[in-house]
């Protein structure tokens, strides 16, 4: 449901030096469809505009604490986790998003402001774990 805002969010920073990086940390033997395959046929479906990564170990989603997916993690450059949530508060319907927290979020940085909110309440489904320790 967010690729298209993903690809726009890409588009519109772009020339300020921001780097989307789409990520699955999704299980492939537990969840086929996330398989390094799927994903290809995906980034060549949607004609992403951006890298579209497997984290096979999980090992990312871990450090970060991830949970659920979709969930943003916007790093500033010097790689420090300014805000970590929701892409927006509308999953299903783009025409009505009231708050775009990842696009606020890339603007705050880009005018030097402090990111708030710095945090939401990550939605969706929890990833497809191998294993959790």
């Amino acid at each position: 449901y967010y690729i298209y805002r993903i690809k726009q969010l890409q588009k519109d920073f772009q020339e300020q030096g921001v780097i989307i990086i789409g990520m699955n940390a999704n299980d492939a033997i537990i969840s086929p469809q996330d398989s390094f395959e799927k994903m290809k046929e995906f980034a060549t479906n949607n004609e992403l505009n951006f890298p579209y990564v497997r984290d096979v170990t999980q090992d990312v989603a871990i450090s970060f604490g991830a949970e659920k997916t979709p969930l943003a993690f916007l790093l500033d450059r010097e790689g420090k986790l300014r805000y970590c949530g929701l892409i927006d508060d509308n999953v299903n319907q783009p025409e009505v998003v009231e708050v775009a927290y990842l696009r606020q979020a890339i603007s705050q940085i880009m005018e030097a402001k402090i990111v708030t909110p710095s945090t939401t309440q990550a939605l969706g489904c929890s990833i497809k774990w191998r294993y959790k320790l």
